[in-house]
């Protein structure tokens, strides 16, 4: 009798992959249709302020819908996620404090602690790799929209 060495780990329902490209694209094309709109003008000369969001917000979509439907296709299964919901609660909690810097310090401010939010969520801890994305971003930022 042979015994398996590697465990297997659980796999995702279907359902539990549909429900998920429902709600990810679904959230793109809010964005798109609704959001986006909302929080930009229609400008003056040349491209509409809402070109490179729409752009950014429809791309994600389709890589959001091609991921989906290359899982399906490939119908292998998929592991489920090890963390659960934790992860899901940390980086919303990186977008919430990054909302906060927004409001209170602006722009770059946002950019730096959304910088080093999301790598704390995603467990980094290595003090460069904290501290030199927030620069180089903040910076970037600082630049552009000076």
């Amino acid at each position: 009798m042979a015994v398996d060495p590697q465990p297997r780990a659980p796999s995702r329902s279907t359902l539990s992959l549909l429900v998920e490209a429902v709600v990810l694209v679904g959230a793109s094309l809010l964005a798109y249709v609704w959001l986006i709109p909302a929080q930009t003008s229609a400008g003056g000369l040349g491209l509409s302020p809402a070109v490179l969001p729409k752009f950014c917000v429809a791309v994600i979509g389709l890589l959001i819908a091609g991921d989906v439907a290359s899982r399906f296709v490939q119908g292998l299964p998929q592991p489920t996620y090890s963390e659960g919901w934790s992860a899901f609660f940390r980086l919303a909690a990186a977008v919430a404090l990054a909302a906060l810097a927004l409001k209170l310090g602006g722009t770059i401010a946002a950019v730096a602690v959304c910088c080093v939010a999301t790598a704390l969520a995603l467990d980094e801890r290595r003090l460069p790799y904290l501290i030199l994305p927030a620069l180089l971003c903040a910076a970037a930022f600082w630049l552009v929209f000076r």
